[in-house]
């Protein structure tokens, strides 16, 4: 089996990408995320602004903004040490993670970011798709194929319910991203800088903020949401969106469940009248490395029509993959220890002072500021330019 390193030697320039250049947004944050003067800390306040504003996923802006997404990143000096090196850290740091979910301020979602300015250029064919395949092996460990096609990828989080005392874990499923997307149909899945994996808990954060934040109407609170996500996909001039809600059916939902939200009538317009139970879309989003984004083709397959999704897992159940994912399983202390490893063999502490924006640091951004020791001029300058704006991005409202 190829290496990563391998793998990255064998990517193509994406030609399509000198008629359609990359978006400013993607372009700030790689000022970031690929210089290499750039620290570590520093490419993970870009990511967190450029999501904030610019990914329509409302649940990865609410953590991105709230800081309550565990952010890995590997380079190509990470890649350059071989893939049991990378694969130790992705196992650390996936630990980690899950270590940090148990309780207030738990992290509720891990995103690893592959970055490397080759795959940035990249074009999106089978080659950038067999290197995606391969840091996926290195940390992924349920992997189970779709009759439909592709696959999909499953990991565990947990949570202390305040209440009972008890630790849920919630299934959670990934989701992959890449610089190729951008103005591309699959445009929602773009990511500056490389590629990029996620796992996001929905039911994790609902259940956080039922058990921490007494937020009495969970349930809804996750459904509007998730609506807004879907009713946010890009909007493309050729190939329209990806995916899209559907209309109710003379007031009623395609599936028999019970409405989540108190008043239809007091919902946002953009969500008003659409169906809370499933929707619409040209990609299935429980699919990791979808086939379809590396296959050429300039448009969605629409020969089969868009494949029906689900949202009504949101509402949860006694039972079965809702439950999983929404409410979450009781599990006992020593099924934690086995995937947790025992408390007083934590590496990390969970970080609890904010990080300043470029605004608060003690050193102004000016022509003239004091540069960061061992970094060029230019190039520290570059970098606090583009924090500056990542950082505007980060203070972005977000509905919901």
């Amino acid at each position: 089996m190829a290496s990563i390193q391998e793998h990255l030697s064998r990517l193509e320039g994406d030609q399509w990408r000198l008629a359609h250049p990359f978006s400013e947004d993607i372009k700030t944050a790689c000022d970031v995320l690929l210089n290499p003067f750039a620290r570590d800390d520093e490419r993970k306040r870009a990511v967190r602004g450029w999501l904030t504003k610019n990914q329509p996923c409302v649940f990865g802006q609410v953590a991105a903004k709230s800081d309550l997404l565990f952010i890995s990143i590997v380079d190509e000096q990470l890649i350059s040490q071989g893939d049991e090196v990378v694969r130790e850290k992705l196992k650390l740091d996936r630990q980690t993670w899950k270590q940090w979910s148990l309780g207030e301020k738990g992290r509720h979602g891990f995103l690893l970011v592959v970055l490397s300015p080759k795959i940035h250029h990249a074009a999106p064919n089978r080659a950038l798709k067999d290197l995606a395949q391969q840091v996926r092996n290195l940390f992924a460990e349920d992997v189970k194929p779709d009759p439909v096609g592709n696959d999909m990828v499953y990991e565990w989080l947990y949570l202390k319910n305040l209440q009972t005392g008890q630790f849920h874990k919630f299934r959670v499923i990934l989701d992959f991203f890449a610089s190729a997307a951008d103005q591309r149909w699959w445009h929602d899945h773009r990511f500056p800088g490389g590629i990029a994996f996620t796992f996001n808990s929905l039911g994790h954060m609902a259940r956080t903020k039922e058990w921490y934040e007494k937020n009495a109407t969970p349930t809804e609170w996750a459904a509007k949401l998730a609506m807004h996500t879907i009713a946010s996909a890009f909007p493309h001039s050729v190939h329209g969106s990806a995916t899209a809600l559907l209309e109710l059916n003379n007031g009623a939902s395609r599936k028999s469940m019970a409405c989540p939200f108190r008043s239809l009538q007091a919902l946002p317009e953009k969500i008003k009248g659409k169906d809370w139970t499933t929707y619409a879309g040209y990609h299935h989003t429980d699919h990791s490395i979808r086939g379809e984004f590396f296959d050429g083709r300039e448009n969605p397959d629409r020969s089969r029509g868009p494949y029906f999704l689900d949202f009504s897992y949101i509402a949860g159940g006694d039972g079965g993959e809702n439950r999983e994912l929404m409410d979450g399983i009781v599990v006992e202390q020593a099924f934690l220890d086995s995937d947790l490893g025992p408390v007083e063999e934590w590496r990390f502490a969970k970080p609890l002072t904010k990080v300043p924006l470029v605004g608060e640091e003690e050193t102004p951004i000016s022509a003239d500021a004091v540069r960061t020791p061992h970094r060029p001029v230019e190039e520290d300058q570059k970098i606090r330019r583009a924090l500056a704006v990542c950082d505007e991005w980060l203070q972005s409202e977000i509905i919901h």
